[in-house]
């Protein structure tokens, strides 16, 4: 690896050396201008020459933040992402990053730059859980430029984003839930509330539901699609978004009666429609067999809350209900976190533990039962014991010998 030095000026001077190969193999010169003194010129130089040597060399750059960022999305999200989070993505980088940092180079991009905004973005009124986000997003982006090569190390992981707000989350009991479904038995939704109490199906679950993944008769429903509003797109069907998101629910009953109701009102519906029914298979339709667009759950859902004075909860509630009362009805944990398509039962624990406290001491108590009760038993045996051993000895002092004496000779044995 060549190199060398000249003097430009008093305390400037100028390095040359070969920088890293290009895609051909060709090298091409770089140069560079360092101010102090030559020995101090000289360290530069060598410092550059040995990371040369090593792989870690970075050529400095003029890309923007906003133009890498575009370019992150172009190659990694758009291939490597669902849609609606690539939407997502596309919307905190416009309104949140760019406006604060877009502006600087990528390279001289510092984790002071990435403090003061997340500063400027709280300073605004934003929560913490949205500069969260923004901090994930740009976190993730910027490893990607680690690992292209563009720099050498993450400056977001040096940056401090804000504490998760702890809120107390709000859960329906089922008195609660019981005053809903009686609110909402107008309601179109009254099938679709009632299941997602029952399954514990997200509200794009219920939305993607299809006949073709319903079982009546073995009592079961398989959940393979979403259906989800993205905007710029419309609605859009999709898988779920991990492999334990896509599962089989068992279903009982109640849960059998309302879909038998829910068939029986789309029959009626499609007769009345004729030709201008349109038959998606979705179980959750219009009167014309065209599916819900889940926005429209939301804001049924919500009148329905605020009307009658329930305490506030999105429609996600009513899955976290069929949690609540599961864990609090003593279910395995693990099974409810199969029932939910949570990625793990950590997720699950998480989430609900305010329910765990009164699981913990049911615990508590089960396990100072089993070892008050073998106890109990452990003192029976041991007393047992004892009153054979005082039973013996009180034998000995009174002069009983009669178990030490030898049998009577048997005079009628053959003798061999």
């Amino acid at each position: 690896m060549r190199g060398n030095i000249q003097q430009r000026s008093k305390g400037s001077w100028r390095l040359r050396y070969d920088g890293p190969p290009d895609d051909n193999g060709k090298r091409k010169q770089i140069t560079e201008t360092v101010k102090g003194t030559k020995k101090a010129a000289e360290q530069v130089l060598r410092e550059r020459l040995a990371t040369l040597e090593t792989g870690g060399y970075v050529p400095k750059d003029k890309e923007t933040v906003a133009q890498f960022m575009q370019r992150w999305l172009d190659t990694y999200a758009a291939t490597n992402t669902r849609l609606r989070t690539q939407e997502g993505y596309k919307g905190n980088i416009r309104r949140y990053i760019i406006p604060a940092i877009g502006h600087v180079s990528l390279q001289g991009l510092t984790a002071r730059h990435v403090q003061r905004m997340y500063s400027d973005l709280l300073n605004r009124g934003l929560s913490a859980t949205t500069v969260l986000h923004v901090h994930g997003l740009l976190r993730k982006s910027i490893s990607d430029a680690v690992k292209w090569g563009l720099l050498t190390r993450n400056v977001a992981d040096a940056a401090t984003p804000p504490r998760r707000e702890q809120k107390e989350p709000v859960m329906w009991d089922a008195e609660t839930v019981d005053r809903f479904m009686d609110a909402a038995k107008n309601s179109r939704f009254y099938h679709l509330y009632h299941l997602a109490v029952l399954t514990g199906m997200r509200r794009s679950e219920l939305a993607g539901l299809k006949w073709e993944n319903v079982d009546l008769v073995a009592g079961r429903l398989s959940i393979v699609n979403t259906l989800q509003r993205i905007p710029g797109h419309g609605l859009v069907e999709s898988t779920p978004k991990t492999a334990r998101s896509r599962r089989s629910v068992a279903l009982k009953a109640v849960a059998i009666k309302s879909l038998h109701s829910i068939r029986g009102r789309q029959i009626e519906e499609r007769e009345a429609a004729g030709t201008a029914w349109q038959n998606t298979g979705y179980v959750f339709t219009q009167a014309d067999g065209t599916p819900i667009d889940p926005e429209s759950m939301t804001k049924d859902f919500r009148g329905l809350v605020d009307r009658f004075g329930l305490p506030y909860l999105t429609l996600n509630g009513l899955r976290h209900a069929h949690a609540t009362l599961a864990l609090a009805a003593g279910v395995n944990p693990k099974i409810v976190s199969e029932r939910l398509g949570h990625s793990t039962i950590a997720v699950t624990m998480d989430t609900y533990s305010h329910v765990l406290p009164g699981m913990q001491e049911e615990a508590a108590q089960a396990v100072e039962d089993l070892l008050e009760e073998a106890e109990y038993r452990r003192l029976e045996r041991n007393l047992a014991g004892q009153n054979g051993h005082e039973m013996v000895t009180n034998s000995l002092e009174s002069g009983d010998t009669r178990g030490d004496e030898e049998p009577p000779l048997d005079t009628n044995a053959r003798t061999r």
